[in-house]
């Protein structure tokens, strides 16, 4: 048994079992995708406030970004979503025992018989952390405002970086041809009626997303869009205090309509390397070290920390640009799925549970299709394509994130370090792109006509297809500039087909059409996991991120 081996099993030993995300910063800045614009409210946190773990204070969980932006509609990668979802609450939420869509702010729902309408009936005597009231209006004007962002932010801005959630669900802006959203209305004070075009299957599910959560109206402003994110104001259990890249500071929001938290305060550090985690973690200075890595796991469990471990529900990729000249042949993107050792990069790199793909579908939503293209590891294929091909040692950009733990990317220097060795072996030239990701990995990549080749990966938002598909290939968009009619009109009719096997099917045909297209190379399903310190006895995990710091258990 390698030392590697051995110690990635181990987890499963000591474990007590319960991740684009993209980013992408419109101010400047840099996964589920940060689309943020926002500047950060607050101070500069005082040394004591950081370095506190002492859960009479607050308990301190150890993040691997910063916030980007406390605009929920934006919030969407995991750093942001888990701060925003302590904030604002949308109208459905998830049982964490059984996984099922739940009531939240919505007490109840009903869906017509052909999927069209659906109606949300409110719970009363909810306030918003300024006072003010919870009412069919406040909802109504907020979905209105997530279908133009777009507008709100300058035609084309927003389309130009990631695909965002609304547009991912409703497969446009309001008012455009491909949205399925025609209105929504208040039929009175309590109750929010949305009526559709065609049919969206997931839509409950899809709703519990953090970028779905309810802002205050008196933060709603045309014509100063960035007030929402400058002034978080939610119904959450928590509100916030300050945020900054060091940090997220939340107290409890005491008229919260569940209650008070039994947690008073909570603290989210930012702290994106791996041992930095590890140090405070066994310091003392804080009290749940997020996103554990193969290289940290074995003082964590000689340590005998109490580990946690989420199912698989995200999936890690490499990416492809079909406008570069050698990128666009499919036999040079074949090469490179030959070339790569998957099942090494998971022995390597990644936590026992981690299963190799080459489907972007984790196995848990079951479409997987047999009939995919699976381009099995073999150097003698991989040169004979680029042979084929006449690829002739052009070179090619690499863009992979330094400084940075993402829940689909663990160690992403040592991953990118094995693939550009596994290409080298093949014949291919690589040149390393290396961006830190709080620098703006996405932009810069996004950015990059040049480039050939990225890492990246995305979270499951929600137990369905299409929360993996529908962002990455409901639009040609500019990560891969890959352009299939086929693939966006199947997505369409799966979205709105109500039987679950031809739904499927359709799903399986989508992931067909995407092993033999290859606009990217899936790589690893992997799981991830965190460490309690000695003050919490028990964090709320969950697959797909729902994780509200109110169900925190303190020792």
């Amino acid at each position: 048994m390698t030392p590697e081996i051995d110690r990635r099993r181990l987890l499963g030993l000591a474990s007590a079992a319960g991740t684009l995300a993209l980013g992408s910063r419109l101010a400047g800045g840099s996964g589920g995708s940060d689309a943020s614009a926002a500047a950060h409210p607050g101070s500069q946190p005082s040394p004591a406030s950081q370095q506190s773990g002492d859960a009479e204070e607050a308990v301190v969980v150890a993040g691997v970004s910063a916030v980007r932006s406390m605009d929920p509609a934006l919030a969407v990668d995991t750093e942001t979503e888990r701060v925003c979802r302590q904030v604002y609450e949308s109208l459905l939420g998830v049982d964490l025992d059984t996984g099922e869509t739940t009531a939240l702010l919505a007490r109840d729902w009903s869906v017509s018989g052909d999927g069209l309408t659906y109606e949300f009936r409110l719970r009363e005597d909810v306030t918003f952390h300024d006072g003010t009231a919870l009412d069919a209006d406040v909802v109504v004007a907020n979905i209105r405002r997530w279908g133009r962002l777009d507008a709100l932010y300058g035609a084309g801005t927003l389309s130009r970086t990631v695909t965002t959630p609304f547009v991912a669900v409703f497969g446009g802006f309001l008012g455009e041809d491909a949205c399925a959203l025609e209105s929504v209305e208040a039929a009175d004070a309590t109750t929010v009626t949305l009526t559709l075009s065609d049919p969206i299957v997931d839509l409950p599910q899809a709703l519990t997303m953090a970028p779905f959560g309810i802002a205050s109206a008196e933060t709603l402003d045309d014509d100063d869009p960035d007030l929402v994110a400058r002034r978080p104001t939610g119904t959450g259990a928590y509100r916030v205090v300050e945020i900054d890249d060091e940090q997220a500071r939340l107290e409890a929001h005491e008229d919260h309509w569940d209650g008070a938290p039994q947690v008073p305060a909570v603290t989210v550090r930012t702290l994106p390397r791996a041992f930095d985690r590890l140090r405070e973690l066994q310091r003392g200075a804080v009290d749940v070290y997020d996103y554990i890595t193969a290289d940290t796991l074995r003082p964590l469990v000689q340590s005998g920390r109490l580990i946690l471990q989420r199912d698989p529900f995200s999936v890690l990729y490499l990416g492809f640009n079909l406008d570069h000249p050698v990128m666009s042949d499919v036999r040079i993107r074949e090469a490179v799925a030959h070339a790569v050792d998957r099942d090494s990069l998971v022995q390597q790199h990644f936590l026992e549970g981690s299963r190799a793909t080459r489907q972007f579908i984790p196995a848990a939503l079951d479409v997987q299709s047999d009939d995919a293209e699976r381009r099995e590891h073999s150097r003698s294929a991989a040169e004979e394509l680029l042979a084929e091909a006449g690829y002739d040692g052009e070179p090619l950009p690499f863009y992979y994130p330094m400084n940075a733990t993402r829940s689909y990317l663990p160690q992403p220097e040592a991953i990118f370090a094995a693939l550009a060795a596994d290409l080298a072996a093949v014949g291919l030239r690589i040149e390393p792109r290396p961006v830190p990701w709080d620098d703006g990995y996405l932009d810069t990549m996004l950015g990059d006509e040049q480039r050939a080749m990225h890492l990246l990966g995305r979270n499951g938002g929600y137990r369905s297809p299409h929360s993996f598909f529908g962002p990455l290939f409901q639009q040609t968009g500019p990560e891969f500039r890959y352009d299939s009619a086929e693939v966006r009109d199947m997505l369409r009719e799966a979205r709105s087909t109500l039987d679950d096997e031809e739904r499927a099917d359709l799903y399986r045909q989508v992931a067909e059409h995407l092993a033999e297209d290859l606009p990217a190379l899936p790589l690893v399903h992997p799981i991830s996991g965190l460490a309690l310190g000695g003050d919490v006895s028990d964090y709320p995990m969950s697959p797909v991120l729902i994780e509200p710091f109110r169900e925190i258990t303190l020792s």
